[in-house]
């Protein structure tokens, strides 16, 4: 037990780490403001994308555990891959519809008095860039459970220690270009070169495979049509509903339900 707290710290860590780095960087933008948009765009990106990737991770920590216990190395390997695969098929339409959804999102939640337009421009553009990271932070965080699971700290510590790093770096060197995207892209890159750490360590025993992969591509063309039917409502619809609260709740339910249509019609 002693032995795998060091690593699942540091996994569990990352997270947080990785947004005091940004905030640190953040704070040299308008007037110290960077802070409050990265909180603001952060919160709601760990709402979406950890209250969903989170419940998988929980539910097959166990099984995978008991497989490993077991030394049952195939069924643990089919699991891991179809967890993977049933992860992905919801996060890149995640990923897909709030990168195009963000700033109506950002308006209707958090919009009003002290947080003006600038605000909700600033917050949302970190909040479309932010969500690039959820494919790498679904991925991570299943991978890691397998690791964990068969009491393998090293490479989840080795991963995350190169995501903070890679994180830091990709601050110092994007921040002044361009603001607080950049921060974002930051954030998104670091959880990328966790996931990707992981997955080349475990591809030794081929859990993506050539029919994973193939599903893989159909889900992002999916995904693709479906960015592309949200950005037509969004485009045509908007300029028909009234304005304040209630034409931000109309639009952003009307995207999601024909984005929902188009990407579950085009997966089947």
């Amino acid at each position: 037990m002693f032995a795998l707290m060091g690593p699942v710290m540091v996994s569990t860590w990352v997270q947080p780490i990785n947004l005091v780095i940004n905030s640190r960087f953040g704070s040299r933008l308008y007037d110290g403001g960077g802070v409050a948009v990265l909180e603001y765009s952060t919160n709601l990106y760990l709402v979406i994308a950890g209250t969903f990737v989170l419940s998988v991770t929980n539910v097959i920590f166990p099984r995978l555990s008991r497989m490993a216990a077991g030394e049952r190395q195939g069924e643990l390997e089919d699991t891991l891959r179809m967890s993977l695969h049933g992860t992905l098929f919801f996060v890149l339409p995640m990923v897909s519809g709030l990168m195009l959804l963000s700033r109506p999102m950002i308006s209707f939640l958090y919009g009003g008095g002290q947080f003006d337009g600038q605000s909700v421009a600033l917050t949302s553009s970190a909040l479309t860039w932010l969500s690039l990271g959820m494919v790498g932070y679904a991925v991570q965080n299943i991978l890691s459970r397998a690791y964990f699971a068969r009491q393998k700290g090293l490479a989840p510590l080795v991963a995350g220690a190169c995501s903070i790093g890679a994180n830091l770096a990709l601050c110092a060197v994007l921040v002044e270009p361009l603001g607080i995207v950049g921060l974002a892209l930051s954030s998104a890159a670091s959880s990328a070169v966790y996931a990707l750490l992981l997955l080349i360590r475990m591809q030794r025993e081929h859990v993506v495979n050539r029919a994973l992969m193939l599903d893989l591509g159909k889900m992002l063309l999916s995904a693709l049509l479906m960015a592309a039917a949200v950005w037509a409502v969004r485009g045509g619809l908007g300029q028909y509903l009234p304005g304040g609260k209630l034409g931000e709740l109309i639009l952003m339910g009307a995207c999601v339900l024909a984005g929902a249509l188009v990407y579950f019609i085009a997966a089947a």
